[in-house]
């Protein structure tokens, strides 16, 4: 399946991504790189406009009383259940619709790729983009645990970039940058 995304990718976005993703391996990033910059912007979309709109007016006499901290955290879980929603359902639709897909076996599933299960894990990673980025906007709200949380799970995505041979690299050798060390 081709990318089903209906903007295709800038070429400046392009080049100016390959040096990074050729450099931590994720040979992938480049072609989807506007899906995981869309999809951030989209989540911060979201969670600075729609939510405060839609739950002042679902419900008036709740969301407009709560302390601006209980806001934020309404907020952030609206994007996160409106992420939630569109990645399950999008990931359902491509199941169903990708040929090339459905063409391979249980190994290439696993390790394979397509260009509809890019933009799937383009639009994950843009979340986890957008977390991290709220997270140390709010440091003071969310904490430590939660920005190692974002850390991890952009990383953990973002592996979904990752060529077969250098994934399974990492299964088998263990990950090809250098540990960090710790505080």
């Amino acid at each position: 399946m081709h990318d089903p995304f209906p903007i295709p990718p800038p070429s400046l976005l392009v080049r100016t991504a390959t040096p990074l993703a050729e450099y931590f391996s994720l040979y992938t990033l480049p072609i989807h790189i506007h899906e995981l910059l869309f999809a951030a912007i989209s989540y911060h979309c979201i969670c600075a406009y729609i939510s405060p709109l839609f739950s002042r007016r679902l419900f008036p006499t709740i969301y407009p009383h709560l302390p601006q901290r209980t806001r934020l955290n309404w907020d952030v879980h609206v994007v996160s259940l409106v992420q939630s929603v569109f990645v399950c359902a999008a990931a359902l639709w491509v199941m169903y619709a990708d040929e090339e897909r459905k063409a391979m076996d249980w190994k290439e599933r696993i390790w394979g790729y397509t260009g509809g299960g890019g933009m799937i894990q383009a639009f994950a990673a843009g979340y986890f983009l957008w977390d991290l980025q709220i997270c140390l906007r709010y440091m003071s709200v969310f904490g430590v645990g939660l920005l190692m949380h974002a850390v991890a799970a952009l990383v953990v995505f973002s592996l979904g970039f990752v060529s077969l041979i250098i994934s399974s690299s990492l299964i088998i050798f263990g990950a090809p940058f250098p540990p960090i060390p710790p505080c």
